[in-house]
């Protein structure tokens, strides 16, 4: 029988198309009786943070997340006119309206709030560009906020909430657990991160996407430094652990995707094999 780790929380890095990495993780934790109290999560790791946490676990996750249906989500043929709209600057705030993606979430989870959620409780972080500040939401429609936490810059049209407009979580929180530090229910954090492996040939090369990357990784690399020194100032345990996997395209293959879901199990395996030490 598995059992919630008291203290336990684990939080889930933004990575361009890290979930998978960051659902493998999970389901290989949770396959080893590892439940952590908490869960955090940003971008990437806000839409696998969010669906584990919303129930919805092991081969059920897995399946989902490798299925035709859940791959093709992500993408929708307004793109072809939304483009040069944000080429321009002239009529679209992203290339993708995020549509399809929401409908499959409120199909999954209906109208399910994240504070309803039982153990794990959740934390998503999202970018209030209404309000022009990062904000770690736990409370809410659990599909709507997942939704606003993935909604990349640009890629994506914000997502409204409530009235309030909405973008990707890593923008101002790319590891999510500043709001633990000076909580006396989380004394142990696991952070996950998933980083890309650069294959390109071309020394230097930068795509689009290895720019969005950098822009988020210079101000958290900062911010992260200034955390670990409170954590420790503070008493509190930070594990770092990461997954490399190889540059994702813009349309995985159900095999690609097993292959970086086979990676977050592989990290979790090591950590897990590190605790037994």
């Amino acid at each position: 029988m598995m059992t919630v780790e008291r203290g336990l929380g684990i939080s889930l890095a933004s990575s361009f198309y890290g979930h998978y990495a960051h659902c493998g993780f999970l389901c290989e934790l949770e396959k080893a009786g590892v439940i952590p109290a908490r869960v955090a999560g940003a971008s990437a790791g806000a839409l696998a943070g969010g669906m584990w946490a919303g129930g919805l676990r092991g081969d059920d996750l897995r399946e989902e997340i490798l299925s035709f249906g859940f791959r093709r989500s992500f993408y929708d043929f307004s793109a072809i006119w939304r483009t040069w709209g944000v080429l321009t600057w002239s009529y679209s705030p992203g290339i993708l309206s995020g549509g399809r993606m929401s409908r499959r979430l409120k199909h999954l989870f209906g109208d399910k709030r994240i504070e309803d959620l039982s153990e794990p409780s959740l934390d998503l972080a999202v970018a209030n560009i209404s309000r022009n500040i990062g904000e770690v939401k736990s409370t809410g429609r659990l599909a709507d906020f997942i939704m606003a936490s993935i909604s990349m810059p640009l890629v994506f049209c914000p997502k409204e909430v409530d009235g309030e407009q909405y973008l990707d979580g890593g923008i101002s929180n790319e590891t999510p657990y500043t709001h633990w530090l000076d909580d006396q229910q989380v004394d142990r954090i696991l952070v996950h991160r998933v980083n890309q492996e650069d294959t390109s040939s071309g020394k230097g090369f930068m795509n689009p996407g290895k720019v969005i990357s950098s822009i988020h990784a210079i101000p958290n690399a900062e911010l992260d430094a200034y955390r670990l020194r409170q954590a420790e100032a503070s008493g509190k345990e930070v594990t770092v652990v990461e997954t490399i996997q190889p540059y994702p395209g813009l349309m995985q293959s159900k095999r690609k995707g097993q292959a970086l879901f086979d990676g977050g199990a592989a990290t979790a395996r090591r950590w897990l094999e590190s605790r037994k030490s």
